[in-house]
């Protein structure tokens, strides 16, 4: 039931249409394909698969992202252009089809899973506790699959992996006096945390929820002085400023410049409103907004 009200929320949400245009004029797709219907758990989920709140446990497939020039990592040679349309079914687990713009959710349980896209092979993952959400690039050329490096990505946000929530009537000074120390997990619940973040924890996650509808609202800027800081699932109206290594972000808006100084790190599918300074090495740039190819932001997200 969690997948039906994803893909209806999905049909409002504005983020859809525009992250389908990456997909239609940076791949080539024909726009032919996906149709964001069911697979096996009858419900196709679309981009609203980026939606899933903290606790559910579940991958999700970004089926041959754009690549933006200046991701470093490597490319799987199975990297296609077709994105919609596209089964993916996870062995233990559900299964669903991509929607036009590349993106499927799958509920998985704990442990291996055998995760199949199309008539490709399957890629082996494990899935390490429950609670854990992954985001997975994967290039599909029809036959063969395989992740790009540097992925699935874990997000370890389920209240047993020790993940602290907040809403947004708690005190903004508590949540970033936690962001000051080493291997914390933050979720933050949907809302508007008024205030500027200072992260210098080490190996920390910061994970906002309801992502599509840009649910989750830094009204200030984020500085980022640990390293192996990870960020998801955010808009931010200042300005995102980076001085560690291994930074990365996902699913995420940037309305203010984008300064990220350190090397490596992974950049999925965000928008940066005023275009973006990256990491010049050992860096995993898909489907990013503000980032060539795709240098113009789209207009009514960054108005």
């Amino acid at each position: 039931m969690r997948q039906e009200h994803s893909r209806i929320r999905a049909r409002t949400a504005l983020l859809v249409g525009l992250l389908l245009a990456v997909g239609v004029v940076a791949c080539g797709d024909d726009g032919s394909g996906g149709n964001g219907g069911s697979g096996a758990s009858g419900g196709g989920t679309g981009s609203g698969a980026a939606d899933l709140p903290a606790g559910a446990t579940a991958i999700v497939a970004i089926v041959n992202p754009v690549v933006n020039d200046p991701h470093n990592t490597g490319v799987p040679a199975e990297l296609g252009s077709d994105r919609g349309g596209i089964d993916v079914d996870a062995d233990p687990g559900e299964a669903d089809v991509t929607s036009d713009d590349g993106l499927a959710v799958v509920d998985v349980p704990t442990g291996g899973i055998d995760l199949f896209v199309g008539a490709a092979p399957a890629l082996a993952h494990t899935v390490l506790a429950e609670g854990d959400i992954y985001d997975a690039a994967i290039g599909y050329d029809g036959s063969g699959a395989a992740f790009f490096d540097h992925t699935p990505i874990r997000y370890a946000v389920g209240q047993g992996s020790g993940a602290i929530f907040y809403d947004p009537d708690d005190d903004f000074g508590e949540i970033d006096a936690r962001l000051t120390e080493d291997n914390v997990i933050v979720v933050l619940r949907p809302g508007t945390y008024t205030g500027s973040l200072d992260i210098r924890g080490k190996n920390v996650l910061l994970f906002g929820e309801g992502w599509s509808e840009r649910a989750v609202i830094i009204d200030g800027s984020v500085v980022i002085n640990g390293g192996d800081v990870r960020l998801r699932g955010l808009t931010i109206t200042g300005n995102l400023t980076s001085n560690g290594n291994g930074f990365g972000i996902s699913f995420s808006v940037v309305e203010g410049d984008t300064d990220i100084k350190g090397n490596g790190g992974a950049f999925l599918r965000n928008v940066f409103c005023a275009g973006a300074s990256v990491p010049s090495s050992s860096a995993t740039l898909l489907d990013n907004y503000g980032v060539e190819p795709t240098v113009s932001p789209p207009p009514i997200i960054c108005d």
